[in-house]
């Protein structure tokens, strides 16, 4: 299918403007950004394409091209390179494809062909080491920059023992083959041949030059020439000197050679996704200004503080702020079906104190909330450099946001905010004004800052300090699930205002991340993240297995853009919050799982991209994006290294998050410098600051034995504080004054501190947990927030209790003594669903005979093809929100999408009210006229509806359809009550995905980020009258977007029940808010 207008998006997807664009409803799966180049690798085995060696990314006779961009200048320029010496040099009107022939005494070899090609990527260089047999025992050396200071590009070709006579080099530039580029050629976004030679070339230029020692060529307006020695040499040292300066910003040195070759790397994608002003959305495929997602942390934790300024005060210009809001909400596009706002200014989100896209443009309506990823990147600020002057200056544009926040997302002020279009994993995403758990915290965050800097400066901190209270009080009251240990993703506004438990990893790191969760909320909500979101291998033939893996961002169905992809800047998120939560351990295998994933296993060399291979819609897609750079910033700096800075308080905490077996480690910023040793038990940490004024340091660090024998800062003997956490350890504090150096050493001494529960006991509800306390250990006090203990007892060497509970993994906690260390220690278990199984499997007992069809035509209230022909206006919220558009499918991004239902097919199979199912079900239906009983909590139809029915019957049989989306996932979109004659009742639940589908399309279902239960349901093709468990491959549907079902489908539901009592009704009700549930035909049997 052909998309009928160009989508705009800000995630690398797009959103529609309402002026000129075509009014033609799109279908199902017509998105630009389903787009796959990577089909043919779905589910392909993986290999080591690059491993470290030092600083380098070394990869021997590799195959990928045009997958390693260099950056110079702070341009779009960019030299493309690949794993055997073929270049591209971009710019948006003239790319060039560049490559070079060796002709020798041997003959004349193409250099991206010979027989030995080592090649290296050194945080913007790449070079190359050149033999063939052609060669006769010479060798060719190249290594290639992008020029630091305008648009172009240097070689350097070093030929090395060629005896008979000196090589000459055939260079050649030309067009390149695909000249209409999609996202500028970048990965996975545009074929991978587009930088490929036309076969035929209409611009080629070729020139030959004899290599005698060394040779420099320059590539300077997209053409190739040759220099002189003294011109190279001295344009070579210029291009590594900047190179260098800029590598060398960030050092890091480990035990684990996979991460030391990260802090150079990301200095240089850092500054490739600076453009001189403002940090970028992308260095390649999304290179464009942005006020919003995440990039902008990458400044300051890469000590970069005077971009990070200017970046700031570009945004700060950006921000409206002599539009009052003068029309009131809810302000919707018509347009486009009232999915979103209407660009209008005076309306409270077009009004003062909205920032908008563009640097220093401040009239520029841009749909997108982009304010709350800016101000929580300008506060971060004001923590690293603790800028006073800066902050009277900006606290203006602060207090507008807050206002502006205030007056969009939380009109109702209850204290919890909706979300529109807030995070990277905005698109899609709609919450009909809910109170959202990530913009809560956000919002949270925010005031509480601006409380404090309020004191700071002489304003009145009260406004804020009460709204982060009453945002944090209503977190916990309303969105936390104390039963569950975890944040619900949202509370509905709108309908049953039910909770959506089902929670997104934003919603887990954001909730971290913001400051909103205690030591206890911390753990429980990252083992949610551990268990209940989907993990996927990461595995490669040379790669040691050990038990990688990378996680999915949601475990929703049906896949649209942004709901449920593996994202690299998503996956360093969590793995922020796990070391932030104090499970420095799993924080760091998930970081490792996704560095691995991305820059050694993937196609480019130490890239932070935007989608992993293992993205079901799109595999690995995008380069150097500024999400996953900024996130990658913090997740080593602030989570691996622990380097928290408050300079607004004159302290920096250092908080290590180095796995339990490292014995040193270092890393150096243009901020801070610190090297820790371990030897026996003995750790040192030498800390070196160059803030302008010396912080005063403060160490966060586990305990790793049960007493400390000393601790000295500087030689001399200090003293230690123990801090509440919840995360397996005692957590330590040790405190130093503010010096440029500062040397802190801990001796440990006693034995090595004990663990309750090391594997997570499998008991049944009722059950009992026996767990032996180990000797020199005692337990004081028990923390049961997910109230799993019926009761306990602690002896001096047992611990024992009653569990009661739903079936599911759950964490109390126990108050641990040993030695001169108390702490909380966190027991795992998992409750076994022991509730009696149902002895049948769905349509396993089907006996024609004895069906009989319910007659309930009277009640009949709608064609099925009358879904999406409806509008659906009422109820709706009476704020400004992003919401299911009027025709009761889509999203913001898609407001007009449409489906066409077409049940003539089954239609045509009825004959005197009766169609007979392949499965020898017989249904009521209506060859003509209404043939459905819709309920829906849209005013179209009846909330809920009941059917008469009458006698005994071993199981009903229903045929429904009806419509569910993304955003009523692992919830009950409806239910259905039986009723009997005695008065009792029994419901079944409609849950999406298990026994609930839309009506439009099929799932995708491949058991890694897109899981289902087994068997699937039944479904019925609308126009064929088919039946199968698997309608995709029946039909031959292809992909992970959209996935439509031609005509539509229905669902077929087994409902057991008990056949000694005589039945009375059957009752529909719909639950969800956006869904249409209706019921086609009841057999009973």
């Amino acid at each position: 299918m052909k998309t009928t207008y160009l989508l705009l998006c800000l995630l690398g997807i797009g959103s529609v403007s309402g002026a000129g664009q075509t009014k033609q409803p799109q279908k199902i799966g017509d998105f630009i950004e389903s787009t796959s180049y990577n089909e043919h690798r779905r589910n392909a085995t993986r290999s080591l394409q690059y491993t470290p060696d030092g600083d380098d990314f070394v990869c021997i006779n590799g195959k990928n091209r045009f997958t390693r961009a260099l950056y110079g200048s702070h341009t779009a320029f960019r030299l493309e390179t690949s794993d055997r010496p073929v270049f591209a040099a971009y710019t948006k009107e003239n790319p060039k494809h560049i490559c070079f022939k060796l002709q020798t005494s041997g003959g004349t070899v193409a250099l991206d062909s010979t027989e030995h090609c080592e090649s290296r990527y050194t945080a913007g260089r790449r070079s190359y080491s050149l033999s063939d047999p052609a060669f006769g025992g010479g060798s060719l050396s190249i290594t290639t920059w992008a020029l630091p200071d305008k648009e172009g590009a240097i070689w350097q070709f070093n030929a090395r023992n060629f005896k008979e006579f000196h090589p000459v080099l055939l260079a050649s530039i030309s067009e390149i083959r695909n000249s209409k580029l999609n996202r500028n050629g970048d990965m996975g976004a545009d074929p991978a041949d587009s930088f490929e030679a036309p076969l035929q070339p209409q611009q080629l230029q070729s020139f030959p030059v004899q290599i005698d020692g060394t040779l420099y060529m320059l590539l300077e307006n997209q053409e190739l020439r040759t220099l002189t020695t003294a011109e190279g040499e001295n344009l070579f040292k210029k291009a590594e000197a900047a190179r260098s300066e800029t590598a060398s910003r960030i050092r890091i040195e480990t035990p684990d050679p996979y991460f030391n070759t990260l802090g150079s790397t990301l200095a240089m994608a850092a500054d490739g996704i600076w453009d001189g002003e403002v940090w970028l959305h992308g260095a390649i495929g999304w290179r464009m200004p942005l006020s919003g997602w995440r990039a902008a942390h990458t400044g300051d934790v890469l000590g970069w503080h005077d971009r990070a300024r200017t970046h700031f005060n570009a945004y700060a210009a950006s921000q409206v702020t002599e539009v009052p809001n003068t029309l009131p909400h809810p302000a919707q596009d018509s347009a486009l079906h009232l999915a979103r706002s209407v660009k209008k200014w005076g309306t409270p989100q077009y009004s003062n104190g909205y920032i908008c896209r563009n640097p220093h443009r401040n009239n520029q309506m841009h749909h997108y909330d982009m304010n709350l990823c800016y101000i929580d990147e300008l506060l971060w600020h004001f923590k690293w450099t603790g800028d006073l002057d800066y902050v009277r200056q900006m606290w203006p544009v602060i207090t507008r946001h807050l206002a502006w926040e205030k007056l969009n997302y939380d009109p109702d002020n209850d204290g919890l905010y909706d979300a529109y279009a807030c995070i990277w994993a905005s698109d899609a995403l709609y919450y009909n004004s809910g109170a959202v758990t990530h913009s809560s915290a956000y919002n949270y965050r925010a005031n509480k800052t601006a409380a404090q800097l309020a004191e700071k400066i002489g304003e009145d901190p009260t406004p804020y300090r009460n709204e982060a209270e009453k945002i944090l009080k209503a977190m916990n009251e309303r969105l936390w699930l104390p039963d569950k240990g975890h944040w619900a993703e949202y509370q509905d506004f709108m309908g049953h205002k039910r909770v959506h438990e089902s929670a997104a990893v934003w919603t887990i790191y954001h909730a971290i991340d913001s400051e909103t969760a205690n030591p206890f909320q911390a753990y429980q909500a990252t083992r949610y993240v551990d268990t209940a979101i989907p993990h996927i291998p990461v595995t490669a033939h040379g790669l040691k297995e050990n038990g990688y893996a990378t996680i999915a961002t949601t475990n929703w169905l049906p896949y649209s853009w942004s709901i449920n992809n593996v994202a690299f800047a998503e996956v360093m998120h969590t793995a922020l919050s796990y070391f932030q939560a104090g499970r420095a351990d799993a924080g760091y295998k998930l970081l490792k799982s996704s560095v691995l994933d991305g820059m050694y296993l993937g196609d480019s060399p130490g890239n932070f991209g935007q989608i992993s291979f293992y993205d079901a819609a799109r595999g690995e897609c995008y380069r150097d994006f500024g999400d996953p750079i900024g996130v990658a910033s913090r997740v080593l700096i602030q989570g691996l290294f622990g380097i928290l800075p408050d300079a607004l308080n004159q302290q920096i905490i250092l908080r290590p998050g180095f796995p339990d077996d490292w014995d040193k480690a270092s890393v150096s910023t243009p901020d801070i410098s610190y090297r820790f040793t371990r030897k026996e038990d003995t750790d040192t940490y030498h800390i070196t600051q160059r803030f302008q004024t010396p912080l005063h340091p403060v160490l966060h660090v586990n305990a790793r034995k049960e007493k400390i024998r000393s601790v000295k800062v500087n030689g001399v003997p200090a003293t230690w504080q123990s801090i509440e956490s919840a995360h397996g350890y005692p957590l330590l504090s040790i405190q130093a004054e503010g010096t440029s150096s500062t040397t802190i050493t801990i001796e440990w001494e006693g034995a090595s501190l004990h663990t309750l529960a090391v594997q997570e006991p499998v008991i049944t509800s009722n059950g009992k947990l026996a767990l032996q306390i180990p000797s020199g250990a005692s337990i004081s006090q028990v923390y049961d927030p997910q109230s799993v203990l019926a009761n306990h007892t602690v002896e001096a060497t047992a611990f024992n209790a009653q569990i009661k509970g739903e079936p599911g993994h759950h964490t109390f906690f126990v108050y641990t003594h040993q030695g001169e260390m108390d702490w909380w220690q966190p027991v795992n278990i998992y409750i076994e669903n022991v509730r009696e199984s149902p002895s049948y499997t769905d349509f396993a007992d089907i006996r024609p005979e004895k069906c009989r069809m319910v007659d309930f035509d009277r009640q009949l209230n709608a064609s099925v093809t009358d879904i999406y022909q409806n509008e659906y206006l009422s109820p709706r919220s009476p704020y400004t929100t992003l919401q299911l558009p009027t025709q009761g499918i889509g999203e913001w991004c898609h407001p007009l999408l449409s489906a066409t239902i077409d049940d003539s097919g089954l239609r045509s199979l009825v004959h005197h009210d009766t169609f007979q199912t392949s499965l020898g079900i017989p249904f009521r239906l209506k060859e003509k006229g209404n043939n459905i009983l819709f309920t829906s909590l849209w005013d179209n139809y009846p909330d809920s509806s009941t059917i008469s029915l009458s006698g005994t019957a071993s199981h009903a049989y229903l045929l429904m359809a009806g419509s569910t989306n993304h955003m009523q996932c692992h919830i009950a979109n409806g239910i259905i009550r039986i009723h009997y004659a005695d008065g009792t009742s029994q419901a079944t639940e409609l849950t999406n995905p298990d026994n609930w589908c839309p009506i439009e399309q099929d799932f995708y279902v491949d058991d890694k980020a897109f899981q289902a239960t087994a068997p699937r349901p039944y479904r019925l093709h609308l126009k064929s009258g088919k039946i199968s468990r698997d309608l995709g491959k029946e039909l031959n549907i292809t992909g992970v977007y959209g996935r439509e079902i031609e005509g539509g489908a229905g669902i077929l539901l087994d409902i057991p029940l008990d056949d000694s009592k005589e039945l009375k009704g059957l009752t529909l009700e719909t639950l969800s808010n956006d869904v249409v549930i209706g019921i086609m035909g009841i057999t009973l049997q």
